[in-house]
């Protein structure tokens, strides 16, 4: 609701400032805004023309590819039946959190689509986290920890690609400075062999 609401009140801004037609507007939104060249605006000018919609094509492309082949290794049963085959040696709350872990981690690398890690990481491995007793939240912030932080440090994934052309910096340049992202994974199986803020489900 926040962007829908900025871009109408920018695009009723623009209207009332200098009554472009709406072939323009529309110009706007597709191609991105184009300062006049009399005007100096130097970074300022950079950042407000950045392109539109056309300048995320690429990021959208691979968006849709990112969700097309999770698709499709859900639908042809492959991910399922991985998952399937480690449930039984799951026995304690480490084994489930690196397990769950180094899924959402997997398929971070293997699809490049942090939504999908967390969804077929969370249904695949919440029966396993109810059967011992953990708290939903424990598999929440794992998935989160190897799922969305983890995104940003695969550079064909969407986070990586966007990052590395919004910064001009590839992601394999800055990934030694990202240290929450890594920490969090690495912390996150820590607690899950010591125990440490690990909370259970109370006994009925």
């Amino acid at each position: 609701y926040t962007i829908i609401c900025t871009i109408a009140a920018a695009l009723i801004i623009t209207y009332l400032h200098s009554s472009p037609s709406f072939g323009q507007l529309g110009g706007y939104l597709f191609a991105g805004y184009a300062p006049a060249e009399s005007l100096e605006l130097g970074e300022v000018g950079g950042m407000l023309s950045r392109g539109g919609v056309q300048s995320m094509f690429f990021t959208q492309a691979i968006v849709i590819l990112a969700l097309s082949l999770g698709g499709l290794l859900t639908a042809l049963g492959i991910l399922p039946a991985l998952l399937s085959g480690i449930k039984d040696t799951l026995t304690t709350s480490g084994r489930a959190i690196f397990a769950a872990a180094m899924s959402a981690l997997s398929i971070n690398v293997l699809i490049g689509e942090q939504y999908l890690s967390i969804l077929l990481s969370g249904t695949a491995f919440r029966p396993t986290f109810e059967r011992l007793n953990l708290h939903p939240k424990n598999l929440s912030r794992t998935i989160e920890d190897a799922g969305t932080v983890i995104n940003p440090l695969v550079p064909w994934s969407v986070c990586g690609v966007f990052i590395s052309q919004a910064l001009g910096v590839p992601v394999l340049d800055y990934l030694p400075y990202a240290f929450f992202c890594y920490l969090s994974l690495l912390l996150t199986i820590l607690f899950g062999f010591t125990g440490i803020t690990i909370s259970r489900l109370k006994s009925q």
